[in-house]
């Protein structure tokens, strides 16, 4: 490790913002929550109860679902956003920083918005409780500013993408709860509240933080592309997200409808991975195969499929937005994302392509499965999956139509609250100060063993096969 490393200014404005950040949770969960009922009955009092069994039933129902998307947040995001040459090591760093600071946040955020919306018969001034279920919607909110951390991938430091974050998932917590609460929208796989919100928001982020003019200027290293090392690396991600999306969209589903979310998201991002191999060999010029769309389109279907995963009572429609979403994934990457590059928007990951394009067909398909159920599809359980068919004898074009509506708030909150934080985190402090003019670069903010031989590294770089650049 080179002695310079030792003598970098350090800045007190990062480490005070993320102290006092964590001293303010820390806070406000000692004085807003308590643990809900399922978790703070005595032992004692549930054999006596003979509650055990059903509190162990509702454990062992959602926390294996709550791992699987633990892992997609963790490992699939941190990993597919490792492709740049140059920053592996700050894609799984603070993917595992921004995560840990907003799961703790999620639940604050949703907790205050469900008892400003009343949603679940709590009063604003109820403690919030926590149970093991709500974790789930917990690292959906993490999730949701991850996909945005993709649009803003090496252009922004730790400390402004975190409270960048904060202002995200105030503004996710009364967008879902709008959703919920207002329109009584399904949206079972989040692919509304949590794909097409962290996707329009990022991009929107991006836009105002820091122009596609600005970044081909900072990037005087070529940096903003990949080689065949970071691009296999970066599929690792790819696979886990693939395997366990299923569980991402299942996971707050019950009874029959979570193993229709099951069967629908498995078959449908099947058929994205093969539309996004057919696409990408008949759309990129080169006649080939490229590992951007492989990584990104493949998943797709899953993002697709989402908000009406619970509705949809046969595979054909499955399999067929799946198919769908791969080829419009791969389709924003070979036209949609340079064309908005030449208007000044830079997106590192092209989250618009894999979460905000397949998210917009994701309402639409879900608006037109609402509009068109009805009760002899569903019998009894019409009420489960539609609340408002009930309770407010809602027609099924009504309940299409809540749909769209809730499509187009999600829109319209995201990218006005995505173009005001890119602004204003513009001055928040970068960390370190005195290196605000690099960009995808791993040392301006890790100490790196092997740095005292730069020239050996670049000599690496530069006969390794390099991809195609600044896309993923």
């Amino acid at each position: 490790m080179s002695e310079a490393s030792h003598n970098v200014p350090k800045s007190k404005g990062v480490a005070i913002i993320f102290a006092v950040l964590q001293v303010t949770i820390i806070l406000l969960y000692a004085f807003t929550t308590e643990y809900g009922d399922d978790t703070k009955h005595s032992t004692q009092a549930a054999v006596a109860n003979q509650v055990t069994s059903n509190l162990d039933s509702k454990t062992i129902g959602v926390y294996p679902f709550y791992q699987d998307v633990h892992v997609m947040v963790f490992v699939g995001f941190g990993f597919l956003m490792t492709f740049l040459k140059k920053y592996s090591m700050s894609a799984v760093g603070f993917n595992m920083l921004i995560a840990s600071f907003m799961l703790q946040w999620t639940i604050l955020a949703l907790g205050f918005w469900h008892r400003a919306f009343k949603i679940g018969g709590h009063g604003f001034y109820d403690r919030i409780q926590i149970n093991v279920a709500d974790l789930v919607p917990a690292d959906f909110g993490a999730a949701t500013v991850l996909i945005t951390f993709g649009a803003l991938l090496g252009k922004a430091g730790p400390c402004q993408l975190v409270v960048l974050g904060f202002w995200e998932i105030f503004l996710y917590g009364l967008n879902e709860s709008i959703g919920v609460n207002e329109f009584r929208a399904v949206d079972m796989g989040g692919s509304m509240y949590v794909h097409m919100f962290g996707a329009f928001f990022g991009i929107g982020a991006s836009y105002t933080f820091m122009s596609a003019k600005t970044v081909a200027e900072k990037d005087k290293r070529g940096l903003a592309g990949s080689t065949r090392t970071t691009d296999t690396i970066a599929m690792v991600g790819t696979l886990f997200l693939w395997m366990f999306w299923p569980s991402f969209n299942g996971a707050l589903a019950v009874g029959a409808a979570r193993n229709r979310v099951i069967i629908n998201t498995v078959l449908s991002i099947a058929a994205s991975c093969t539309s996004a191999f057919l696409f990408s060999y008949l759309l990129r010029n080169s006649g080939k195969f490229s590992m951007v769309d492989i990584q990104n389109a493949t998943l797709a279907g899953g993002v697709a499929v989402g908000t009406s995963s619970d509705i949809i009572t046969e595979a054909w429609p499955a399999l067929l937005i799946g198919m769908i979403a791969g080829g419009l994934s791969v389709a924003g990457y070979v036209y949609v994302q340079p064309a908005l590059e030449s208007f000044g928007l830079h997106d590192t990951c092209g989250v618009l392509n894999l979460h905000g394009l397949p998210g917009v067909l994701a309402a639409v398909a879900g608006a037109i499965a609402a509009a068109s159920a009805d009760e002899t599809v569903y019998g009894q359980d019409v009420g489960g999956v539609f609340a408002a068919r009930v309770d407010k004898g809602r027609s099924a074009s009504h309940q299409g139509g809540m749909q769209v509506a809730c499509m187009f708030t999600t829109l319209g909150i995201s990218l006005a609250g995505g173009l005001i934080g890119g602004f204003l985190i513009r001055y928040v402090p970068d960390l370190p100060e005195n290196e605000s003019n690099t960009v995808f670069e791993d040392g301006k903010y890790w100490e790196i063993e092997d740095e005292e031989a730069p020239e050996i590294l670049e000599q690496a770089v530069t006969k390794e096969e390099v991809t195609e650049p600044i896309v993923n």
